[in-house]
């Protein structure tokens, strides 16, 4: 069977995405037709900190992690984007630098429309200008609920909600294999490797999920959600 045309592959790996998914067609129409596709090989680095935001990037096949630098220049893993993904948005509206760095974990597709690109689409149809200040809300809303679960969340439900929320990238909100090591998963939850085995046994227990070599395959996103919802654990 011959391979997917390119444009086929991003439209259906970026109706993965929320906030794609419920743009206006024209919108999607001119991000799809503007996107430019590249290699990265795993340890390539998207951007840096600190460098000036260039435009949009996204995920269509492979993964990247992101990392925030502290001051004491300490490198932060804090999440994971596989397909469908989108991000470095929210840099436009907060002084147009980046504000995290972001690797390839492994050999990837990516995903970048130029800011200049993005600019001609505003000016040709101004009222989408409201779209990107909603994607660019929608990142840093997201940042703020990592730190309250952080803050409110037992380890449990915090590694449930995390592991329900990689089903999407991987498997549009069904079950899936999230290619993510057990160790890998501890250091974006910033927990030990103890914790969060005893939590993975618990949860392969009740066959929300199942260990596998370099991966997790979740089994039941549903449950999870179920355990991420629970307060007082």
């Amino acid at each position: 069977m011959p391979p997917k045309p390119l444009h086929d592959r991003l439209a259906e790996t970026l109706a993965r995405n929320g906030w794609f998914a419920k743009r206006p067609s024209a919108l999607k129409v001119r991000l799809i037709a503007l996107a430019q596709v590249s290699t990265a090989e795993a340890g390539h680095w998207l951007y840096d900190t600190g460098d000036e935001a260039e435009g949009l990037y996204g995920v269509l096949s492979g993964s990247v992690t992101s990392h925030v630098v502290l001051d004491n220049g300490d490198s932060v893993p804090i999440s994971i984007s596989g397909p469908g993904s989108i991000f470095g948005y929210a840099a436009q509206v907060l002084g147009g630098r980046r504000v995290t760095t972001v690797i390839a974990r492994e050999r990837s597709e990516i995903i970048f429309v130029p800011q200049h690109a993005i600019s001609a689409i505003v000016q040709e149809m101004p009222s989408l200008w409201l779209h990107f200040a909603e994607l660019a809300t929608e990142q840093l809303v997201w940042a703020v609920r990592g730190y309250a679960e952080l803050v409110r969340l037992s380890p449990r439900a915090r590694i449930a909600s995390r592991l329900h929320g990689y089903t999407f990238p991987w498997g549009g909100g069904g079950a899936a294999t999230v290619p993510i090591r057990q160790e890998e998963l501890a250091e974006l939850m910033g927990m030990s490797r103890k914790t969060v085995n005893l939590v993975l046994r618990d949860f392969e227990k009740q066959k929300l999920i199942e260990r596998g070599y370099r991966s997790i395959r979740v089994l039941d996103p549903a449950g999870l959600h179920r355990i991420a919802m629970e307060a007082g654990q």
